[in-house]
Order: structure tokens, then C-alpha cells, then sequence
């Protein structure tokens, strides 16, 4: 069971969406227990020594790349290892579906890609 923690409180139901939407082997941490991944106040990822920053400019590793498409599509930036050790290359992925801000879609989306389910 991977164990994921957030900075912001108000980011537990909207996590707790994702985890039951997405069929996820995961739940969200209690308190100060050790986790697996962190979304952190600005919506990054950082899990097994990576982080995923989460933004609207092209530094950020996953960018928003439209919001014309129904949900909004992000960009992955560059190579990166998800929790099993595959690596994912560059790609567009789909923000369709997912819950939340588009803010939370995005932190999301780093979650399934370290989650490798995406």
C-alpha cells in the first residue's frame, strides 16, 4: 500500500477522489507517518528521491500544454523513474477525469505517473 501525504489539509478529499476514482493501492497518510509520496503546498510531487514540479510555465516537468481540450492536457518535460523504476519519457497526458482545480488535476497526474499508471 503506498501512503501519500499532503502539506495542505484541504488537498485530503480531493485526494481521497483520486485514490477511490483511480482504483489506487494507496490511501492518504495519518499525520506524521512516514509516506511514499508528497504533494507538497505548491501542488509538486516528490517521491524515491524526485520531484515532479507542477505548473503553467515550460520549467515546470509537467506543464499545462492546452486547456482549449475538454479537462486540459499536461505536458511531461523530461525523463523520469516512477516508484517500480520504469521510466516514463516525454508525453502529453490527458487531464479528462481527473478530479479537482486544475491545480489538483496536475498533482494527480504526477501521482498516476509515479504510480506508473500513466
Amino acid at each position: 500500500m503506498i501512503v501519500i501525504a499532503c502539506e495542505k489539509r484541504g488537498d485530503l478529499p480531493w485526494l481521497r477522489r483520486l485514490i477511490r476514482q483511480q482504483e489506487l493501492c494507496a490511501r492518504p497518510a495519518d499525520g506524521g507517518e512516514h509516506w511514499d509520496l508528497l504533494i507538497d503546498r505548491r501542488g509538486n510531487v516528490r517521491c524515491a528521491g524526485q520531484m515532479l514540479t507542477c505548473g503553467l510555465d515550460g520549467r515546470s516537468s509537467l506543464s499545462v500544454s492546452s486547456l482549449l481540450q475538454e479537462g486540459g492536457m499536461a505536458a511531461l518535460q523530461r525523463e523520469m523513474r516512477t516508484l517500480d523504476g520504469d521510466l516514463r519519457r516525454p508525453r502529453e497526458i490527458p487531464l479528462k477525469g481527473l478530479p479537482g482545480t486544475l491545480e489538483q488535476r496536475m498533482a494527480g497526474a504526477a501521482v498516476l505517473l509515479f504510480l506508473g499508471k500513466i
